[in-house]
């Protein structure tokens, strides 16, 4: 191997090594500390471990997520058994099912890597290494490595088919888009979202339609025209989408056999209209790019460029946005029991200390949001074009409006599209390095909390509460 493949190989294995360590080491902090089942994993442990002993029959009606992450578990734990590595009960155990979305959070890692490598090929093996452990870092997505939750193996097979979407490879990455259904429903629409976005790549390379600077009316008359005078490479395109377009179906069948999307208790998920969400995933997403947004659309940026370019228009735009807003607001903010009655989670806390406030406290934060959309959009505006940024807008909107309950992890991989395709000068060292400070500062923050500022319920004396997104 070449002297400079070796230094690449180095380099990169040497991010990852100090990665997977410090999260190793918080994976023991947590085992050490909390050593049973907390939250949902009340649920999800026992569930894994009848799996683990060939009981396929049983199941919680609790849970409302397919049996994805317990089958992963079983097959490792039949893997580490058959090796001799570990006794096939220890191999199922509560610290080895943490151990096991442990390993698939480090896989996180190498499909954010693949992923940037694809999208950025002028980036190095190690700035690509960098924003690799930028992004791995993650608050959110970091917190939950440490526990057996659903969201590690979810978002990693949803990047895995992303990544294999990228490098043409469209039978594995609908294959693995397929997997990514087993961890959560609605990943069947972000197997939609990459299958859009493939078949948009083609296109532009193909034949110039959408490209970054075409306005978007043009692009969908070119698209119409394209359509309504078929050729072979529209053929081609339609074949390119039959994988993506298999899963889907698969995913429509589910829900018709199933009644309905979600499995089990489905009395507190029912499928509502809660249209703030958007609003929501904009400003938590805004919040968590808070270095780059502002070094690309800070609030200053977004006042300056409202008043120096069109004033009257944009004005006049954004009252408009603003009673839009406020119609949505009031007539379509939910207030979930689960969210009201459930103090360990902080989406509690913002409302309690935001929203119910004052009954007007809803609406003065409208310009917020208004902010907020106005910064993401920059942030995405010079690299992803008008199409590719309101399918993700629409896409957005499919998985969040219809759930009726806050909650910020259904935010996490619309917020990995947004991100990993931000401007090229958000990977600059100086934008990196100040977004892995926030995040380092953030996980101090919640695992801290998470750990060390234990509570009592008054109806569970004897059991500790703690503190988690």
């Amino acid at each position: 191997m070449p002297r400079r493949h070796l230094s690449t190989l180095a380099s990169t294995s040497a991010v990852f090594c100090a990665y997977a360590s410090a999260s190793y080491a918080i994976l023991r902090r947590i085992n050490g500390i909390v050593s049973e089942p907390y939250m949902d994993e009340i649920f999800h442990v026992p569930q894994a471990q009848h799996y683990c002993k060939g009981d396929f029959g049983t199941w919680d009606p609790k849970l409302t997520t397919p049996p994805g992450l317990y089958l992963v578990s079983t097959i490792s734990a039949y893997i580490t058994s058959a090796l001799g590595i570990a006794d096939h009960d220890d191999a199922c155990s509560f610290e080895s099912l943490r151990s096991i979305n442990w390993a698939l959070g480090m896989l996180v890692f190498w499909a954010i890597f693949a992923i940037i490598r694809a999208l950025r090929p002028t980036l190095s093996a190690l700035e690509t290494a960098s924003a690799a452990l930028t992004l791995s870092l993650f608050p959110l997505v970091f917190f939950f490595h440490h526990l057996y939750y659903t969201d590690t193996g979810s978002l990693l097979f949803v990047l895995l088919s992303f990544a294999s979407s990228l490098h043409d490879r469209h039978v594995l990455a609908g294959t693995l888009g397929f997997l990514s259904l087993w961890f959560r429903q609605t990943n069947a629409v972000w197997v939609a979202f990459i299958g859009f976005g493939a078949a948009l790549r083609r296109v532009q390379q193909r034949k110039g339609i959408g490209l970054q600077n075409e306005a978007l009316k043009n692009t969908v008359v070119r698209l119409m025209q394209w359509v309504a005078h078929p050729d072979r490479e529209l053929a081609q395109t339609a074949l390119l989408l039959t994988p993506y377009t298999i899963v889907c179906m698969l995913f429509v069948v589910f829900v018709h056999v199933n009644q309905g999307i979600v499995l089990g208790d489905k009395s507190h998920h029912q499928a509502v209209l809660h249209l703030p969400q958007l609003l929501y995933f904009y400003a938590y997403s805004t919040g968590m790019l808070a270095p780059i947004v502002l070094l690309l659309a800070s609030p200053l940026q977004f006042v300056r460029m409202a008043a120096t370019s069109r004033p009257s228009c944009n004005l006049v735009f954004n009252l408009f946005l603003c009673c839009v807003m406020a119609i949505g607001v009031n007539k379509y903010t939910i207030e979930h029991p689960f969210l009201l009655s459930d103090n360990r989670h902080y989406p509690f806390y913002i409302w309690k200390n935001v929203f119910r406030q004052h009954q007007l406290a809803k609406y003065v934060v409208i310009p917020t949001y208004i902010y907020a959309a106005f910064a993401i959009h920059h942030v995405l505006s010079k690299r992803a074009t008008v199409l590719w940024r309101l399918a993700l807008a629409v896409c957005t909107a499919l998985v969040l409006v219809p759930s009726p309950l806050l909650e910020f992890r259904y935010f996490t991989i619309p917020f990995f599209f947004v991100r990993l395709h931000a401007s090229s000068s958000t990977f600059t060292f100086r934008a990196l390095a100040a977004e892995t400070a926030w995040y380092m500062l953030i996980n101090a923050a919640t695992v801290w909390m998470f750990l060390n500022k234990p509570f009592v319920w008054k109806s569970e004396p004897d059991r500790l509460q703690r503190f988690m997104w």
